[in-house]
């Protein structure tokens, strides 16, 4: 019995060793389930509403840009009557920031963008014209002051990605009648580029001057990367573009609604950002191609965005289509979600920023919809 019970112990442990596996911290990490589906663990993460309005026009709009440790900025602009303001959070409330400067303020439409170390933000501001068409000026904040630039030859800009505070990736619409360019800025000038049968450059994410991400949405989706000497086409999983379409969950995936860089040969890629039926995608760069990660998420749920750094690990913005939106975030291996505090009606994600150096997430959320709009502006702990 004694020789019995000895191998009863033995083989339970080899059990529990086959499903878990120790890190080199000793914690537990669970092995992927049936399929290669990674399951989600649900955290009780701390949610503080740092900010929210009343029911306001659908021409105001907020953006929230952590710019160091527990700092963030809030960017206010009403298309309606044109003009911005400027908050400033430093763990004790908001402050409204006197230095914007003078012809900052004016403006009815703004583009904002930081580095992933919160060092260098980025304000492109849209100045109409009598032309039915805009002006593009460039605002650096960097080193305690801004700076104002009007590069020539730039026009109207979609999406940007901010390295530092003079490696700057801009997605250009240029002549209408032309294909569309990128747009480097070095600090004092643009470098005009244009990727190989771009159509419509939607997305943009960069982790360096030689590791740049866009998406071409125009048809079926695909990505384009800049490796500091060329471009290269590279095509995506679970598209119809391949002969054989490989898409957990899904039929196909019509188009991407994020993309982030973290680190060279560590991309990310999801979609599409509204719920259409079919469970949303996932994919990773590793350096030769991108793989789909499938991860126990619901059908019916639209991902709004994707954000890494170093220290919070991956971010994604989940909005399902009935029922509370949340976030996922993949650090030391594992995937977590963290749910929204209810509201009613509920709120969806409209964004997400990391907070550089620490691993708390800023989330823009709002709820309503025409000339009654909420926003909602969370810190995720």
């Amino acid at each position: 019995m004694g020789n019995e019970s000895g191998w009863r112990i033995a083989l339970s442990a080899l059990l529990i060793a086959g499903l878990l596996t120790g890190d080199a911290a000793g914690r537990v990490v669970r092995h992927a389930g049936p399929a290669d589906v990674q399951r989600i663990g649900e955290l009780a993460s701390r949610w503080h509403l740092r900010y929210t309005t009343g029911p306001a026009t659908a021409g105001i709009t907020h953006r929230v840009v952590p710019i160091a440790g527990n700092q963030a900025w809030l960017f206010v602009t009403d298309e309606g009557r044109p003009g911005t303001s400027l908050l400033h959070w430093d763990t004790s409330g908001w402050n409204p920031v006197g230095s914007l400067p003078g012809q900052l303020k004016k403006a009815g439409y703004i583009d904002v963008g930081a580095s992933a170390s919160g060092d260098a933000v980025l304000v492109i501001n849209h100045v109409p014209n009598e032309w039915d068409d805009s002006t593009e000026h460039l605002w650096q904040f960097s080193g305690g002051r801004w700076t104002h630039h009007r590069p020539r030859g730039l026009g109207w800009t979609g999406d940007f990605a901010v390295v530092g505070r003079n490696d700057v990736w801009l997605a250009q619409g240029g002549d209408p009648e032309g294909p569309p360019v990128m747009a480097h800025w070095d600090g004092t000038a643009l470098r005009w580029q244009t990727p190989p049968e771009a159509t419509d450059l939607a997305v943009v994410a960069a982790a360096g001057p030689d590791d740049v991400w866009v998406a071409d949405d125009r048809g079926w989706p695909r990505t384009l990367h800049w490796d500091g000497e060329r471009w290269s086409v590279t095509p995506l999983p679970c598209t119809p573009a391949l002969a054989r379409p490989d898409c957990h969950g899904r039929p196909f995936l019509s188009r991407l609604s994020g993309l982030a860089a973290g680190a060279r040969n560590d991309a990310w890629a999801v979609g599409p950002g509204w719920a259409d039926g079919a469970r949303p995608v996932v994919l990773r760069w590793n350096g030769v191609a991108w793989n789909q990660v499938k991860l126990d998420v619901n059908h019916h749920t639209g991902l709004a965005a994707v954000r890494t750094d170093p220290v919070g690990g991956v971010w994604i913005a989940a909005n399902p289509a009935d029922g509370t939106s949340y976030v996922l975030n993949l650090r030391d291996g594992e995937w977590t979600r963290s749910a929204l505090p209810r509201s009613d009606p509920p709120a969806r994600i409209v964004d997400i920023a990391p907070a550089p150096g620490t691993t708390h997430l800023w989330v823009q959320a709002q709820h309503g919809d025409g000339s009654g709009k909420t926003s909602l502006i969370y810190e995720l702990q």
